[in-house]
């Protein structure tokens, strides 16, 4: 406790010496850009919901600022404006959330930090981001352990095993999750074809500057590149690395496809986000619009899910139809052997082992 409260107070300092003091890690590690959307949207603008456009903002009883690292044509950022659009709705116009897309108040860990302290009322989460904060998340970005929707499905909505990961960020952080989202699984899209671990050793992957990435990429044979993802393309597309792994969205949708031509379907992690509120701007809205917000994204996050799951097959189907070649791992328990041990140290270094064991029959019973 003592140590926590020794780094909330150097955050504290240096958000008022400097402005914040986030600025190291991926901006969106889940795929997105900082670039896109800049130009258009301001942070003195923002971007209000269509009917808070039309008037909301000014009579609105709460007004909330809502930041996200993700470009502006992102599905999930589409999302975002829609459950932006469902709140103004659902309370009858009293609750705005104005919407910074594209990183315009800065980066994702800028982002948490900023909630956390209550400068910012809620942002765009990644779970594998939030590592570096509750090291208990590391639990649900395990390599090579979800391997399946249905896995996925218990292990965030069944088993209250998330809800105990999402005390710990009430406790550490002084936020609340409203609720977590699929992005899907991870691929790896290159420019040498890949299989197994001996296809990977020397090839120079872009990683994000998260120890969890940079652990899964060195053990399975990769040389890591931390890159930010803004970077990302102009570094492949040069040569500065061989390949990036992100979800096949943002495979698709940043054309990676295009320089790569190799497309590894390895669903190697499983991807997971959502939106975090600082406690006490959740806690100082009335309780019928503190339901309504969590009712709000609950509604547009189901169907979110439901899309990636459904485009899933979609992607890799389109990947061939582009000219890309798509290749499938050669022996999965090559890599659940390579990482089971760390699997194990993990959960004993970050203090989660009953979740682990928890977790892990409901792996072995899909």
């Amino acid at each position: 406790m003592k140590k926590w409260l020794a780094i909330l107070t150097s955050l504290i300092l240096c958000a008022g010496l400097l402005g914040g003091c986030g600025g190291g890690g991926d901006s969106t590690a889940a795929g997105g850009s900082q670039a896109a959307g800049n130009e258009s949207r301001t942070e003195a603008e923002g971007q209000t919901s269509a009917e808070g456009q039309a008037g909301g903002s000014s009579t609105a009883a709460y007004n909330l600022r809502f930041a996200y690292t993700l470009a502006t044509d992102h599905d999930l950022s589409k999302a975002f404006e829609q459950f932006a659009a469902d709140v103004l709705a659902a309370t009858d116009g009293n609750v705005q959330i104005t919407t910074f897309p594209a990183g315009s108040l800065g980066t994702q860990p800028e982002n948490l930090e900023s909630v956390m302290l209550g400068s910012l009322d809620m942002c765009y989460a990644d779970t594998s981001m939030l590592v570096t904060y509750v090291p208990e998340y590391t639990l649900i970005n395990l390599p090579w352990l979800i391997t399946s929707f249905e896995t996925a499905d218990e292990i965030f909505y069944e088993s209250g095993i998330v809800d105990e990961l999402d005390a710990i960020l009430a406790e550490k952080m002084n936020m609340t999750n409203i609720g977590w989202v699929y992005q899907g699984f991870r691929a790896f899209c290159t420019t040498m074809p890949l299989t197994g671990k001996a296809d990977c050793q020397g090839v120079k992957l872009r990683s994000p500057e998260t120890q969890i990435y940079l652990d899964t990429f060195s053990m399975m044979g990769f040389t890591p590149t931390v890159i930010t993802w803004t970077e990302a393309y102009t570094a492949m597309q040069s040569g500065v690395v061989d390949g990036v792994d992100t979800v096949k969205s943002s495979i698709d949708s940043y054309g990676f496809y295009e320089i790569g031509k190799y497309v590894w379907n390895s669903n190697h992690m499983f991807s997971s986000v959502g939106i975090v509120m600082n406690n006490n701007v959740l806690a100082g809205l009335p309780q019928e619009y503190q339901q309504a917000i969590k009712d709000c994204w609950a509604n547009v996050s189901k169907q979110f899910n439901q899309d990636v799951k459904d485009q899933d097959a979609y992607y890799i189907d389109r990947f061939e139809e582009l000219g890309a070649t798509v290749t499938y791992t050669a022996d999965e328990a090559e890599f659940r052997d390579t990482f089971h041990d760390y699997w194990y140290e993990s959960a004993e270094a970050n203090g989660y082992k009953e979740l682990l064991d928890d977790m892990m029959a409901i792996v072995e019973k899909h």
